[in-house]
């Protein structure tokens, strides 16, 4: 989830997931309501602490990306269309040691 919030920008100054409290980069809907978001910001849900964002991140990728491998949840998470899904995945790998095989778990997840 860490390395997850790194490659979203996470911890650099002026990055939307810093200063939104949002270190998935979670776009704002009903799940980001759900979960404890305070409002948005174009697009993206703002959270009221790191805290809350990083637990709205943990729940979704827990509920919606459990189960899969590590490529296949970064392909549906940071779609090709939108990102560098390659690049996003190899960041992950380097900084996890997990393989793009890896079958994520809840305990993966953190």
């Amino acid at each position: 989830m860490e390395a997850i919030a790194r490659f979203e920008g996470w911890g650099k100054e002026g990055t939307i997931p810093t200063r939104d409290n949002n270190p998935g980069d979670i776009v704002a809907g009903t799940f980001t309501e759900a979960h404890g978001a305070s409002g948005h910001a174009g697009r993206f849900a703002t959270f009221p602490t790191p805290e809350a964002g990083f637990a709205a991140l943990r729940s979704l990728l827990c509920a919606h990306y459990s189960g899969m491998t590590l490529a296949a949840a970064l392909t549906k998470y940071a779609p090709p269309i939108e990102n560098n899904t390659n690049a996003y995945l190899a960041g992950v790998c380097k900084m996890t040691d997990l393989t793009p095989e890896t079958i994520l778990t809840e305990e993966l997840i953190g």
